[in-house]
């Protein structure tokens, strides 16, 4: 499942934007101004129970289970923002397993912002509130400590902490493991949220044969396949299908690594260069 908010798009790209991201199914807001787009696989089994211009709450189910979740997108106008959290105090919070994620355009105090105007002391207590009127907790996270950025320069560089994920006991229950990565910003002014229900931290075998579409994109690709795929195997057909796609997977994976290198080593290696500048911009956000 993904989440994009204010995606500065058109809603009547939304479809495009759905088989891009190879996803099955979506849903917006667009009675409401269209500033939520969800996606989600076929597999999931989702059922739409409310939305708003600030909202877009879903019951996902799986077995015997379900639990909402809520993405917010909430209003910089603290007028209305207040009505999210009468909505939402309304939302079954406390019947089932309930999560809040997304952007919620307030921090919950001080320290949550670098720079800027002052934020209104009233409004953090409305939103303090409502945590605590809910019982929510904060989801387990990792990354920096603000989720948006200004992009200004100098002293006039903001950083807060406006995005984030809230949820109740029955969903940690539900997902003790639960967890949540602010990945770094790139062309946005809001951080990216991962958020995984199920973490295993533990890996059994090797890693699963994924297709790189930057493969098809090379010159020597297709001679490549073909050449493989041309080696002579004795044995009944199905045996032959089988040990030539073995023996493809193996040539592919060998090939990658000696055409590309370890793409997937370099990509955690920018990223984490992307990640320690970002560090240390919000250190010395003034300069």
């Amino acid at each position: 499942m993904a989440v994009l908010l204010e995606p500065f798009q058109s809603v009547d790209k939304i479809q495009s934007f759905m088989r891009i991201l190879q996803f099955d199914k979506v849903i917006t807001n667009e009675n409401d101004g269209g500033k939520i787009w969800v996606f989600w696989k076929n597999e999931v089994d989702v059922q739409v129970v409310r939305m708003s211009s600030q909202h877009v709450s879903l019951r996902i189910s799986e077995g015997d289970f379900h639990f909402l979740v809520n993405f917010i997108y909430a209003k910089c106008n603290r007028y209305e923002r207040q009505m999210i959290w009468e909505e939402m105090s309304s939302d079954r919070m406390g019947v089932e397993p309930c999560l809040f994620a997304g952007d919620f355009n307030i921090i919950r105090s001080d320290v949550e912002r670098c720079g800027g105007r002052p934020r209104n002391r009233v409004a953090m207590d409305e939103f303090n509130r409502w945590i605590h009127q809910g019982r929510l907790i904060e989801m387990n996270s990792q990354g920096g400590k603000f989720t948006w950025c200004n992009g200004q320069q100098g002293l006039s560089r903001a950083w807060a902490k406006l995005d984030r994920v809230l949820l109740d006991a029955n969903f940690l229950t539900l997902f003790p493991n639960a967890h949540c990565s602010y990945l770094p910003r790139t062309t946005s002014d809001h951080c990216p949220m991962f958020i995984e229900f199920l973490i295993d931290p533990f890996s059994y075998g090797p890693p699963p044969f994924r297709f790189q579409q930057i493969w098809v994109e090379h010159p020597d690709f297709m001679n490549f396949v073909h050449n493989v795929w041309s080696e002579s195997v004795t044995g009944s057909g199905l045996f032959k299908l089988a040990s030539k796609l073995k023996k493809l997977k193996v040539a592919l994976r060998e090939w990658n690594k000696r055409v590309f290198g370890r793409t997937n080593n370099r990509i955690a290696i920018l990223e984490d260069k992307v990640e320690s500048l970002e560090h240390l911009l919000q250190r010395d956000w003034d300069k």
